[in-house]
């Protein structure tokens, strides 16, 4: 009978051991569960109202296990219960930090909607009033005064609206640095919201458009060509930066997939345009002069063509008059190469990697093999030296007859 009584009392306790340990493994399970819970909502929070919601949870569920904490402290290794519940806070209070910067940006970007707004409504009257004045056959001082004043103002509007755009993308870009790689759908919508509310897609291409239109109806100088390429990188760069970002978070939005890309061909359109303006005022100074070169529209292509007309011009020695051969040969090299090719035009072309220091070399190397056959140096030195020594020989033959006259009246 004791043997039987001490059976029982065993396997009781086994039982009861077996229950209590069921019953720790499911707490600390619990525990488990509920943190993983929260670390997943910090992640997925899209407001700063969220985050608050969260912080409660967190003391909840400080205060639902604060019973269990030696348990936890033994369970959760290399943790336990106290570092566990700072690693979400410390996890909510950065992603807080990210909201409350996105606050602050949204409150500026506000404000540089209405400045881009009020700016392109600005740029547009005046695109109109210098329409019509480019319409006028004769213009007066006036009219000139007037239209100056206008491409300055439209100038200086331009240059701020795109600075404008530049800053609402880079503040939406700070946002996709500080997100991590993958988005999640919750930040991905985030994101779609604010391009949507500040008009992004619209005030970029608006703000390319009014760029081409004022290269359109105004006559821009090389330091207005250099400073709009400047414009064109800054501004593309940027958007490089965050174009394919973009592309990804609407990749299952076809319509404003298709809009992100027909902005990359705006920006294309926008560089070659400039590119076309620049090789067209280059080609415009030898037109002007009547110096007949092929057309060009980048380095390799001016380089041929100047090199052509000059190997044309050489073989043509001896069949047109020296004269016109001459003629042609200063026109092309001091009236307009030397003049304003080479000082104005060739370090804005350089620079913007339109033109190579090889191709200027080339071209250069050749009209020095022109020069050679129209006018080369050793033909004008033997002119002077011939030249002077006429002259000292009339020298002395004067001084020598003026000797020879006292002579003969001192004898």
């Amino acid at each position: 009978m004791k043997s039987r009584l001490f059976t029982v009392a065993i396997i009781s306790l086994i039982f009861c051991s077996i229950s209590v340990a069921q019953s720790d493994y499911e707490k600390t399970q619990n525990f488990k569960a509920k943190h993983k819970q929260i670390e997943d909502a910090i992640k997925n929070a899209t407001s700063l109202e969220e985050c608050n919601q969260i912080g409660l949870s967190i003391v909840k569920l400080r205060e639902e296990f604060t019973p269990d904490k030696q348990l936890l402290d033994k369970s959760l290794y290399p943790d336990n219960f106290e570092a566990s519940l700072q690693k979400i806070e410390r996890a909510l209070e950065v992603r807080k930090s990210d909201f409350t910067q996105i606050v602050e940006l949204t409150t500026t970007v506000g404000t540089l909607k209405t400045q881009v707004t009020e700016l392109s409504e600005k740029n547009q009257d005046l695109l109109g009033q210098i329409r019509q004045l480019n319409l006028r056959v004769e213009k007066d001082a006036a009219t000139i005064a007037s239209l100056e004043k206008l491409v300055a103002q439209l100038r200086t509007n331009i240059q701020q609206r795109d600075l404008l755009v530049r800053d609402i993308v880079d503040s939406l870009l700070a946002e996709f640095v500080k997100a991590p790689s993958t988005l999640n759908d919750a930040e991905k919508q985030s994101i779609i919201s604010k391009v949507d509310s500040r008009n992004l897609f619209y005030n970029i291409e608006r703000a390319i458009n009014d760029n081409i239109q004022f290269m359109r109806v105004t006559q821009l100088t090389p330091d207005d060509l250099s400073e709009m390429k400047k414009q064109y990188r800054d501004f593309n760069k940027v958007w490089k930066q965050i174009g394919p970002k973009l592309a990804d978070v609407y990749l299952n939005k076809r319509d404003k997939a298709t809009e992100i890309a027909g902005i990359d061909n705006m920006f294309n359109d926008w560089n070659q345009r400039i590119n076309e303006e620049m090789w067209n005022q280059v080609s415009k100074l030898f037109r002007e002069k009547n110096l007949k070169l092929l057309p060009f529209s980048s380095g390799d292509q001016f380089t041929n063509s100047t090199t052509s007309f000059i190997d044309d011009e050489l073989k043509n020695l001896g069949v047109k008059s020296f004269d016109e051969s001459e003629k042609i040969f200063y026109t092309f090299t001091d009236s307009v190469y030397f003049a304003k090719v080479q000082p104005t035009w060739i370090p804005i072309l350089i620079e913007n990697n339109m033109m190579t220091e090889a191709n200027k070399d080339t071209i250069e190397s050749r009209i020095s093999m022109w020069k050679e056959k129209v006018a080369p140096a050793s033909v004008f030195n033997w002119t002077y030296v011939i030249l002077i020594g006429v002259i000292v020989v009339l020298i002395i033959a004067y001084f020598m007859k003026g000797r020879k006259k006292q002579e003969i009246v001192t004898n």
